[in-house]
């Protein structure tokens, strides 16, 4: 996947982002914790720590749901924490991206329910709770990210690889 440069997955990001709960307005998904995976295999600490600020600025500004600058603590203090861990998944592999993006998102809505707790306010926790946002969310989390980065990442390196041309010239000779 290094062979993407990074603004290809920013921008699946963040149209996902922009428009995911419009389509799917009652899953909520961490948008932008695949970009944070890639993001750690592409570049040193100090780039993913402000490239993560970025991100969770761009959701605070785009969303009013919590206090502003809740988003960016959160990505924040999780690429600080989960920068080291990149080295357990293997960066080609697309259930390593999966797997790994599920626990990004497993630990930011663990760090958004805690730091929701603090500064703003008091969301009720329970079993049901840790069950369905931070296992079965992120389960989610993990399948969108093979659906919305893997597959357009790897769509977007044979296109690299063959042109356009190629592509639809195939198409046409499976026709006839």
């Amino acid at each position: 996947m290094k062979k993407v440069p990074l603004y290809f997955p920013f921008l699946l990001a963040l149209f996902a982002a922009l428009f995911g709960n419009v389509f799917f307005p009652y899953l909520h998904l961490s948008f932008f914790a695949p970009f944070l995976a890639l993001t750690y295999y592409a570049a040193p600490l100090s780039k993913s720590l402000w490239i993560s600020l970025g991100c969770g600025l761009v959701l605070d500004l785009i969303s009013s749901e919590f206090r502003f600058g809740l988003y960016s603590l959160t990505f924040v203090l999780a690429t600080l924490l989960l920068y080291a861990q990149k080295k357990h998944f293997f960066e080609d592999k697309p259930l390593a991206l999966s797997l790994f993006s599920s626990l990004i998102a497993a630990f930011l809505t663990v760090l958004q329910f805690i730091f929701v707790h603090l500064f703003d306010r008091g969301i009720p926790f329970s079993t049901l709770t840790v069950f369905t946002d931070v296992i079965f969310m992120s389960a989610v989390d993990g399948l969108y990210a093979f659906l919305w980065f893997t597959c357009p990442m790897r769509l977007y390196i044979y296109i690299k690889k063959v042109g356009w041309k190629r592509v639809f010239r195939k198409a046409q000779h499976e026709e006839e």
